[in-house]
């Protein structure tokens, strides 16, 4: 046998110890290499089993917790979706209550379409959570989307409604408050009727004449009340109806008082309030007996106060002339 063949064998030897039959086997260099070839390769298709395995477990636990998050998130989707639809029947609640207040504020009603804007629409855009969620938990998402943006779009309706018939309501409050209503006196103190508004004989002439006032007569000294807010305009004295007061109410409207006791402590420019005391029941000007001549106008002309006495019943009065 020659170097060069000799160079590419090996001898394996197996000796049993302490005695025993001694083997021998002599192998290739070649043989050695396929040998450990093939046990390397053994090895990596072994690992590599292993490793698709364990990607194979992971994935399997994260479909797992996928679905359990599905679950849960339709769980909780379902939730939301009857508080949303609770809220809605909320809503549509206060869409009644809106309706009966613009009924109220004399405000035109608005259709049930104007009313929701036009629900719907949006984006053409696929939603964030389009491939991250499973088909039936994205369908939640997007009524809840839908049912949320329409709860949002009536909400924000309803805010402004509700604005404009708070404004409406206060307005019509400010002209009610601004508007004659009461007697001039108090209803309790004794008082009556001594000549309406309208045509009369004058009580030192005798001849015919228009009382463009009511006439109250009572004890003198009486407080003189405000009929409604307003702001002095004027405080003087005139040779026919003696002291008096004329207020602005704004709205049109204006009030006189007449045949005060003396001249009244308030001033031009104070600000009153319905029943706020202005003055003291007199006897000055032209004048047969203690009484406030009381005077009602609106726009400039004059109308019969009684229209604007709304808290006596006692009103009419077998003295009236």
């Amino acid at each position: 046998m020659n170097k060069k063949s000799q160079s590419n064998q090996f001898t394996i030897l197996l000796v049993p110890h302490p005695r025993g039959e001694r083997r021998e086997w002599i192998v290739s260099k070649r043989a050695i290499q396929i040998a450990a070839g093939s046990l390397i390769a053994f090895a990596l298709i072994t690992g590599l089993l292993g490793i698709n395995r364990y990607v194979a477990i992971i994935k399997g636990l994260h479909v797992a917790k996928m679905r359990i998050e599905n679950q849960e998130l339709r769980a909780d989707l379902a939730q939301i979706s009857e508080h949303l639809e609770s809220q809605g029947e909320r809503l549509e609640g206060l869409n009644d209550t809106d309706r009966m207040f613009r009924i109220w504020a004399e405000l035109p009603d608005i259709d049930q379409e104007t009313r929701q804007l036009g629900v719907g629409g949006g984006s053409d855009a696929p939603p964030t959570w389009e491939g991250r969620v499973s088909n039936s938990a994205a369908g939640l998402l997007s009524d809840a989307y839908v049912s949320f943006d329409r709860l949002e779009r009536e909400s924000q309706f309803l805010e402004d409604s509700f604005q404009s018939i708070e404004s409406e309501m206060a307005q019509d409050e400010a002209v009610r408050d601004h508007t004659p209503s009461i007697l001039p006196v108090s209803p309790k103190v004794d008082y009556y009727v001594s000549s309406r508004y309208g045509p009369r004989p004058d009580p030192y002439t005798g001849r015919k004449e228009f009382h463009a006032g009511l006439d109250i007569a009572g004890h003198r000294g009486t407080d003189i009340l405000a009929t409604a807010d307003g702001i002095v305009q004027k405080v003087s004295r005139d040779r026919l109806i003696g002291h008096y007061i004329a207020i602005d109410h704004e709205y049109g409207y204006r009030t006189v008082y007449g045949h005060l006791l003396q001249k009244p402590t308030i001033k031009v420019g104070d600000k009153v309030k319905r029943g706020d005391v202005i003055g003291k029941l007199g006897n000055s000007g032209r004048s047969t007996g203690p009484h406030v001549h009381y005077a009602v106008q609106r726009n400039g002309r004059h109308f019969d106060p009684l229209k604007y006495i709304f808290n006596s019943r006692k009103i009419s009065s077998p003295y009236a002339k």
